[in-house]
C-alpha cells in the first residue's frame, strides 16, 4: 500500500458487482479526485470479504469500517466521513451486532446444534433466517460450509471458518 491516510476497498466480487459495485467504486474515485483527496485516500477493487448479501460492501483502513449495501448516492456521505476519517457513516455500518450478523449466527447456531444436515434441511434452514440458494451457494464456495457425501446423500457442516468467525464450538 502506498502512504495514504486510509485505504478503501470496494468488494467487486460477483454478488457486489451485480448490485452496482463497479459504479460505486468508480464514482468513489471519481469523487475523492474531485474533492483532492485521492493522493490520501486509496481506494481498490477487491474479491469478497464473506459478506455477499449486503453487499456492495466496503470495508476502510485504518479505521475497520465495514459499509454494507453502500449505492452510488451514499457516496457524498462516506466521502465526508473519510474527509475526515473519525466517523463512519453509522447508517451503513455492519457491526457484530448488526441485525444481518445476528441473524447469520442465529443460523449457524441452528446448523451447529443439528450437523451434519442434509442440503434441503440446510436450505430450509437458511431460508427461515432469510437466506436464499444463492447465498447458501456462496457459503460453500467462501469456505463457510462444507458439502460432504454421506450413506444416506450429502450433508452440510459448519467449517471451522465460520465456527471461529461466529463464537462457535469446533467440530467433535
Amino acid at each position: 500500500m502506498y502512504w495514504c491516510r486510509a485505504h478503501v476497498l470496494v468488494c467487486t466480487a460477483n454478488h457486489c458487482s451485480q448490485k452496482g459495485a463497479q459504479q460505486v467504486a468508480a464514482r468513489l474515485r471519481l469523487e475523492l479526485k474531485r474533492a483532492g483527496l485521492d493522493a490520501e485516500i486509496m481506494v481498490n477493487t477487491c474479491d469478497s470479504i464473506d459478506l455477499c448479501d449486503i453487499g456492495p460492501n466496503i470495508v476502510v483502513y485504518p479505521q475497520g469500517w465495514i459499509y454494507r449495501n453502500v449505492q452510488v448516492g451514499d457516496l457524498p456521505e462516506v466521502i465526508e466521513s473519510l474527509r475526515h476519517g473519525q466517523h463512519p457513516v453509522e447508517r451503513l455500518v455492519l457491526r457484530p451486532d448488526s441485525e444481518d450478523e445476528r441473524r447469520r449466527r442465529a443460523l449457524y447456531h441452528a446448523a451447529v446444534a443439528q450437523e451434519p444436515l442434509a442440503v434441503t434441511a440446510f436450505a430450509a434452514l437458511a431460508e427461515r433466517y432469510g437466506f436464499d440458494e444463492a447465498w447458501v451457494a456462496e457459503q460453500a464456495r467462501r469456505g463457510f460450509i462444507a458439502r460432504k457425501p454421506g450413506d444416506d446423500g450429502d450433508r452440510i457442516t459448519v467449517t471451522s471458518k465460520a465456527r471461529h468467525r461466529y463464537g462457535l464450538p469446533d467440530a467433535t
